[in-house]
């Protein structure tokens, strides 16, 4: 089923993921500050990691920081409403997906699962490298560059520029993007996409023309650059 390191302070909350988790037959270890964190991610086989932002010495920011340079291991941030800077900093440090406190265990589970079973590339298209001018979409090394420079894309952004490089020149829904890099239990999530997306143009910088949003469809990603 997968190992899952939930990293949080509150014992409580801490007690009420492990329970849930375990009960549906994950391994759990737990850490309630940011070096007990780091030292079971090194000791451990970790799957995904369940990350508070505010913690006793590292900030949770720190700690996905660290984590992301060293692993692409799923991380999902467990954060209140008055973080939002804190929520935005740790999806710049290669952070995959957000619950906001309090949260439904229900909800927590499913983002668990569809982390877990998610294939980014499916086998026809391993050695593949699609290229548009100096973007260079490494489907088989799961990497981005432009020209010498790799953008570094968390799991999620590579996923959905992969899934849109797959079907160039066409229009992929909403619901459609949505269920396949997120799973069926997501659709209507379109905050979702424009989250994601919105950090993925921000990412490609001057090629941030070629993914077009067509207003109440879908998406598309051009096969050339506009100049």
């Amino acid at each position: 089923m997968g190992n899952i390191l939930i990293v949080e302070d509150d014992p409580s909350i801490r007690k009420l993921v492990r329970v849930n988790l375990v009960k549906r037959g994950y391994t759990v270890s737990e850490a309630e500050d940011s070096h007990k964190a780091l030292a079971i991610f090194q000791e451990e086989q970790v799957d995904l990691v369940l990350l508070d932002l505010v913690l006793p010495g590292l900030s949770g920011v720190d700690v996905c920081a660290w984590i992301r340079a060293r692993s692409d291991v799923p991380i999902i941030i467990l954060s209140a409403r008055m973080e939002e800077d804190l929520k935005v900093a740790a999806l710049d440090a290669g952070a995959d997906d957000y619950v906001t406190k309090p949260f439904g265990s229900e909800e927590l589970l499913a983002r668990v699962r569809a982390f877990l079973r998610r294939s980014y590339v499916s086998a026809k298209t391993d050695g593949a490298l699609i290229q548009i001018g100096e973007l260079q979409i490494d489907l088989s090394g799961r990497r981005v560059f432009i020209g010498e420079n790799d953008l570094h894309l968390t799991r999620t952004e590579y996923a959905l520029l992969a899934e849109l490089a797959q079907h160039l020149d066409s229009i992929i829904t909403h619901d459609e993007l949505i269920t396949r890099i997120w799973g069926p239990e997501y659709r209507g999530s379109n905050h979702y996409l424009h989250t994601y997306l919105g950090r993925l143009r921000k990412k490609l910088g001057e090629y941030s023309d070629l993914l077009e949003t067509v207003p109440g469809m879908g998406y598309n990603l051009h096969s050339k650059k506009i100049y």
